[in-house]
């Protein structure tokens, strides 16, 4: 089920997909998971702590590895294990109830809090620790290569709506606060489909706001017709050195998570992305 989220906020010239802030939220907000359950019963809330559990210990570490982490099924067999609570948002508050579906099947989004203390042990025990320090702002440059039609992803353009918000959630889901550039800042840069891919890190540094903590994330999004789904490249810059990662088979949804998780995994100095 595809949710919208229609809520993009314009910041001088540029996109913010999370609050300003973000990056640098209390702990009770970096402690926190969420996703979308059918109803409030126990046999769909269990699996959604189930899910939620891996998207917290992602968010407060960085680390992506650590979802797949062999002894995460061994932590998952107690879902409610460090949760300090959790609460429902109706989904189609504005629908009137109808019937059994109205009432067992209706879609909430479950937000989960959690106890950071317990959140931290688990993640010692996965090899991993808490990423508490202030953490850059990612600023998008991607160049979109779609069945007959190519454009580089701007602000507040017609196109790319979808891909907008979808670069909405992955910054959520890896606690981190993403950046579309308007298309004045990208025609000042004198950026095209053809030149970004390979333009330099460095130049695209010019066209961020340092002072504030952004970075450049560069990367091409291409439709493969074999696959029958979308290829990403990416590129970012930490430690003085560039890195570069890429992912295939997936929808565009997937491959933002991709990139943003990956930007999140290297700047919390928890390697590449595999």
């Amino acid at each position: 089920m595809h949710l919208s989220r229609r809520s993009l906020l314009a910041l001088g010239g540029a996109l913010a997909l999370c609050p300003r802030g973000a990056v640098a939220a209390p702990l009770a907000a970096l402690y926190q998971a969420r996703t979308i359950v059918t109803g409030r019963r126990p046999e769909t809330t269990v699996p959604g702590l189930a899910r939620c559990l891996a998207q917290v210990l992602v968010r407060v570490s960085g680390d992506q590895r650590v979802a797949q982490h062999p002894a995460l099924a061994g932590l998952s067999t107690s879902p409610e294990a460090g949760v300090k609570g959790y609460s429902y948002r109706d989904l189609y508050a504005s629908r009137p109830l109808k019937d059994e579906q109205g009432t067992r099947d209706r879609p909430y989004e479950m937000t989960v809090e959690y106890v950071p203390a317990e959140i931290d042990a688990m993640l010692a025990k996965l090899g991993s620790r808490p990423w508490l320090a202030e953490r850059p702002r990612l600023v998008v440059f991607l160049a979109v290569h779609h069945i007959g039609s190519t454009f580089i992803l701007s602000s507040l353009a017609d196109q790319g709506d979808l891909m907008r918000e979808s670069f909405k959630d992955a910054a959520w889901n890896s606690a981190m606060e993403v950046v579309i550039p308007s298309a004045e800042t990208i025609a000042k840069a004198g950026l095209t489909v053809e030149t970004l891919p390979g333009a330099p890190l460095s130049s695209l540094l010019e066209r961020v706001d340092r002072k504030v903590g952004q970075i450049p994330l560069a990367g091409t999004l291409d439709w493969s017709k074999e696959l029958l789904a979308w290829k990403a490249t990416w590129r970012t810059g930490a430690g003085g050195m560039e890195h570069s990662w890429q992912v295939a088979g997936v929808n565009f949804d997937a491959a933002f998570r991709n990139g943003v998780g990956g930007s999140a995994q290297i700047l919390s100095g928890n390697g590449d992305p595999a």
